[in-house]
């Protein structure tokens, strides 16, 4: 009878750990079922030009899959990969990615997950690379090139690919081909004394070293001879960057600058431009041309968060204006009216006194 029971007990067990192991296995899904999706704003760029992407991590299935919650480019986990023509891809380190805080380790992503990062593509510069050797441009000279991006599971083991993108530099003219050969020209000359390699979006802090000086005067001389190239505004970002922090000649030509940064349309750093000028010319006291370009943030991009929140201030104080506007609008009123039954009443008066 022990003996029976004891074979009841172990087939339970194994009966219950045999449905456990399946509803575990049902819990999570398929790394490989998470979608990767690697998007830009431009189709064609000219050579040695900075390019925008957005990469977006997603889970469309409708169960739990197990994942970084952290999508980081050149960083472990996610990669990006970068072909010219028909050759093969080769991993591109971007150099210019901006930081991304957050936790990186194992998450459940749960369905309907979904996490987006945006930069730019521009200069890379490997850990690996010898001294003596210079990095790269994603797009160093005329041509089609192709990009992608993987993202890898925990264990190593597998990973996903995204689309590919296809983007062609075009041959520059005019002063882009002028402007193209400075920039190769500075490239070719890279020295101890000066690193021109991120040349048209590289931004110091407050302190400026000779160093620093050097290529922030360079950049003076660039948008001097070729102010109306295409390059030219990633330079006038840049540079009125480090000038609105006191640097180099000041806030006031940091305004400038970045005023001309903003008001290219279809510049992708056109946004972070106006909250720039909006946050040094609050700093300074100019809160009328602030607010000016409050208005054209919320105009411009009134689906960012920051394009939001000034939409909404806008509104407010636009509704606010129209609060005050009809009080006041009645005063004027009752002013005129009062206005005219005073004189109403004295061209009566003075009528009657005539008589």
């Amino acid at each position: 009878m022990i003996i029976k029971r004891q074979k009841c007990t172990a087939l339970l067990l194994l009966i219950t750990s045999f449905f456990c192991k399946g509803i575990i296995a049902q819990e999570t899904g398929n790394f490989e079922e998470l979608s990767l999706e690697i998007t830009t704003t431009v189709q064609k760029v000219l050579p040695m030009e900075p390019m925008p992407i957005t990469i977006t991590l997603s889970n469309d299935t409708k169960t739990p899959i197990t994942a970084y919650n952290d999508i980081n480019p050149g960083v472990g986990c996610l990669k990006i990969y970068v072909a010219k023509a028909d050759k093969p891809f080769e991993q591109f380190y971007s150099s210019d990615w901006p930081s991304i805080t957050g936790i990186r380790g194992e998450n459940v992503l749960k369905p309907g997950f979904r996490t987006s990062v945006s930069g730019y593509l521009f200069y890379a510069h490997p850990a690996n690379l010898d001294k003596g050797q210079q990095g790269q441009y994603l797009f160093e000279s005329p041509g089609v090139y192709r990009i992608k991006t993987t993202f890898k599971d925990m264990e190593d083991e597998s990973k996903i690919e995204s689309n590919v993108l296809t983007i062609e530099a075009k041959q520059p003219t005019g002063d882009d081909a002028a402007a193209y050969e400075f920039l190769k020209n500075l490239k070719e000359k890279q020295d101890k004394d000066v690193y021109y390699g991120n040349f048209l979006l590289t931004s110091f802090g407050r302190s400026i070293t000779a160093k620093a000086q050097k290529v922030l005067d360079k950049k003076e001389e660039f948008i001097s001879r070729f102010p109306n190239s295409r390059y030219a505004q990633y330079v006038y970002y840049s540079l009125g960057d480090n000038y609105r922090l006191g640097v180099g000649k000041g806030v006031k030509r940091g305004i400038e600058l970045l005023e001309k940064a903003a008001s290219y349309e279809d510049f992708f750093l056109a946004e972070d431009s106006l909250l720039k000028l909006i946050e040094t010319l609050s700093e300074q006291g100019e809160t009328s041309k602030a607010w000016k370009y409050k208005k054209i943030l919320a105009r411009r991009f009134p689906d960012s968060d920051e394009g939001s929140d000034y939409v909404e201030q806008v509104y407010m104080a636009t509704s606010q204006r129209r609060r005050f506007v009809w009080p006041l609008l009645l005063v004027s009123v009752a002013v005129i009216v009062v206005f005219l039954c005073l004189a109403l009443w004295l061209a009566k008066k003075t009528t009657s006194r005539g008589k």
